[in-house]
């Protein structure tokens, strides 16, 4: 723990830092923070602040600059995160009143919404159900021996795949064949429907084995769709100025390889906000960088994470504000949909 007066000063570094990108000297904070001390005693308690390696001196005849395990002392102990104001929480409410009443709708719009107000990366995946469960299912004629497979769970997510009949059905043939599987297996888990699975015909078993092929598949990803915004932002800031430390981000935040820049699927295991700083990640791409990330919730144990990835000069107690606020309007509208 620090003294009152090292707490102070480091929130006064931390604050300064972000706010200008430059290391902060103690003169500066002399000019800029009235503390009821003298210059001599900020530059000694500055250089304790190093010595217990809560700030560094980047270069030669620098001012310092808050390290990671300051950004951490200042992330537990010294930030204060506030509601964002009742305006902007208007404004955001409208905006999602105008969205249509789809999960990847509302998921896509809260990272724009996050990227525009921070301007970091926003990362947001679609509720996600571990256990997915059939609404129902349907089957299109595409062509004489071509029949498209239409699943839709209990997630409102909707699945597709080509069926090959061994001979000519009618779309009337193939809408009784849905109506009697729908009949046996809606609203069923994949467990459920193995359990039960009856004796069908082929085509009806060919059906139910897609059905429950796609199902698995669904299952088996670790999160659901994940949008990202305000990349072309984020690498504007001097952190990111380096051609090679840029492009080793951009190949870390693409689809193939998100959640390993971002603990998505941890994420859903937590109930709050968590933080990491810079070197508390494990790939290097991303020690330059800090994300705030949070869970969200609904009925039918739908999941999703709601994360913004910024520089570890991260703005932090507007990032987790904004961050739970927007989980929790996330949940509201899954509770209200869903429940």
């Amino acid at each position: 723990m620090l003294t009152e007066r090292r707490e102070q000063l480091l929130r006064f570094i931390v604050d300064e830092y972000v706010r200008s990108a430059q290391p902060v000297a103690s003169s500066a904070v002399a000019q800029r923070y009235t503390l009821p001390v003298s210059s001599a005693t900020i530059r000694n308690e500055m250089a304790r602040l190093e010595d217990e390696g809560f700030i560094v001196q980047p270069h030669t005849s620098a001012g310092r600059v808050p390290s990671d395990k300051g950004y951490r002392y200042y992330v537990e102990a010294l930030m204060r995160p506030q509601e964002p104001p009742a305006a902007v929480q208007q404004t955001i409410r409208h905006q999602f009143h105008q969205a249509a009443g789809e999960t990847d709708e509302w998921a896509h719009l809260a990272a724009a919404v996050l990227a525009a107000r921070l301007s970091y990366v926003s990362v947001v995946t679609a509720p996600h159900a571990a256990q997915t469960r059939l609404r129902s299912l349907q089957l299109v004629s595409v062509h004489d021996f071509v029949a498209l497979l239409v699943l839709v769970l209990q997630e409102t997510l909707v699945l597709q795949q080509t069926l090959t009949l061994d001979h000519p059905l009618s779309q009337d043939e193939l809408a009784a064949v849905a109506a009697r599987l729908n009949s046996l297996y809606a609203g069923r888990t994949v467990d459920e429907i193995r359990a039960i699975q009856m004796e069908h015909l082929s085509f009806e078993a060919q059906t139910v084995h897609a059905a429950l092929d796609l199902m698995e598949s669904e299952e088996a990803e670790s999160f659901g769709e994940a949008y990202l915004e305000g990349l072309r932002d984020m690498l504007l800031e001097p952190e990111f100025a380096q051609g090679d430390r840029m492009l080793a981000l951009m190949d870390l935040l693409g689809r193939s390889n998100l959640d390993k820049a971002i603990p998505l699927a941890r994420a859903a295991g937590d109930r709050q906000v968590t933080a990491i700083i810079g070197s508390e990640h494990p790939q290097d791409a991303m020690q330059q960088c800090s994300v705030v990330i949070s869970p969200y919730g609904g009925p039918s144990g739908l999941r999703g994470a709601i994360s913004v990835i910024g520089p570890t000069r991260m703005h932090y107690s507007r990032a987790v504000s904004m961050v739970r606020y927007m989980s929790g309007i996330m949940e509201e509208l899954l509770d209200a949909y869903f429940g």
